[in-house]
């Protein structure tokens, strides 16, 4: 059996078709799965019984068979969820309220695990288990909304794994959740979030409804980047700055750089003439984020001697990038007494395992 959220409308569609039924039947499912948030083809009473009896013959629809959550004092609540195959992911939901407008977020997964194995990120360690399906995708906001009863109001691809390796299934997520009969959410709160797959942002730019990229630096310079993100050895960074500009062009959406700070490593005068000038290449803005201790998982001597800048030398880069007239805000360290702040994600709770 596969989970009927794996599937593209037109392939739900196909489906049908083969079947002997008209088109129309697969809008009814669509709409009932993702409108309706129906989770049992026998309550989809739009449907003739038999269409019904046989989808849930041959489908499922809920990816997520179970969930154990835990919150933090910030209001940030870490999820892990056990999927059908017995493996499980984390997912992090972050209220945030300026008093201006509320934003209820949630970071999401898109592998079991990561290959990249960068420096400060303890999912790496965990090395790749498997991709996820788009089905268990957008369980993971279906599964945050029921439990806390909320609507969400943004998705960031920014948890376990590296999304532009998994292309094909986190693209049939983001078509579906920006389809507009639906409309989960807009484009425009979706943000997916790479370490640089330059040939996958190339494709990224082309999609009907592309959405929000932010890109992991944490270096102007190749040497240090390659040592912080292996994978950067594949692509130097004016190759990935010429993928960003192509995006930027394509899609008129403002790049995201992702750049932690760590003491006395990328927090010097040098990186920053070098990160204003790569900033202004096309419209964007910085995030600086704390960088958060991964000391429960296994790390070499280079891992080992990473400190988190202080806080009085993160305002000041921040303080210098914008009288450059770079847009930069300093990202909170939501949730990190309960492991689930940026790069912690690898199962670190005991009590949260399933």
């Amino acid at each position: 059996m596969q989970c009927i959220k794996d599937l593209t409308l037109e392939e739900i569609t196909n489906y049908v078709v083969e079947l002997g039924y008209e088109k129309f039947r697969a809008r009814q499912i669509w709409y009932a799965i993702y409108s309706q948030r129906i989770n049992d083809f026998e309550k989809i009473s739009t449907l003739p019984k038999e269409l019904r009896l046989r989808l849930k013959k041959d489908f499922y629809i809920n990816a997520i068979v179970d969930c154990k959550k835990e919150q933090s004092i910030d209001g940030t609540v870490k999820f892990l969820f056990l999927l059908r195959n017995g493996s499980a992911v984390e997912s992090v939901y972050i209220p945030w309220d300026r008093g201006l407008k509320e934003r209820k977020t949630l970071c999401v997964s898109s592998q079991v695990g990561c290959a990249l194995g960068c420096s400060f990120c303890a999912t790496g360690k965990l090395g790749l288990k498997r991709n996820l399906s788009a089905g268990e995708i957008i369980d993971q906001i279906f599964e945050c909304e029921k439990l806390l009863g909320i609507k969400l109001t943004n998705i960031v691809f920014m948890g376990m794994g590296e999304p532009l390796q998994n292309y094909k299934n986190v693209v049939n997520a983001l078509k579906i959740l920006t389809d507009e009969e639906i409309k989960l959410f807009s484009r425009k709160n979706i943000t997916v979030s790479t370490s640089g797959i330059v040939p996958k942002i190339y494709e990224l730019a082309n999609l009907e409804r592309p959405v929000k990229l932010a890109v992991s630096l944490h270096s102007t310079f190749d040497v240090l980047r390659e040592k912080l993100m292996p994978i950067a050895k594949r692509w130097s960074l004016k190759e990935l700055r010429d993928a960003v500009v192509f995006y930027y062009r394509k899609t008129k959406i403002p790049i995201t750089y992702e750049y932690i700070l760590f003491e006395g490593l990328n927090d010097n005068q040098d990186e920053l003439r070098r990160l204003v000038k790569f900033a202004r290449t096309v419209p964007s803005k910085v995030n600086l984020i704390p960088f958060h201790r991964i000391d429960f998982v296994k790390l070499n001597d280079f891992e080992r001697q990473l400190n988190p800048a202080n806080k009085e030398k993160i305002e000041e880069f921040r303080n210098m990038l914008r009288s450059e007239g770079i847009r930069c805000f300093v990202r909170s360290s939501s949730g990190y007494e309960i492991n689930g702040a940026c790069g912690q994600l690898a199962f670190a709770n005991i009590k949260l395992n399933i």
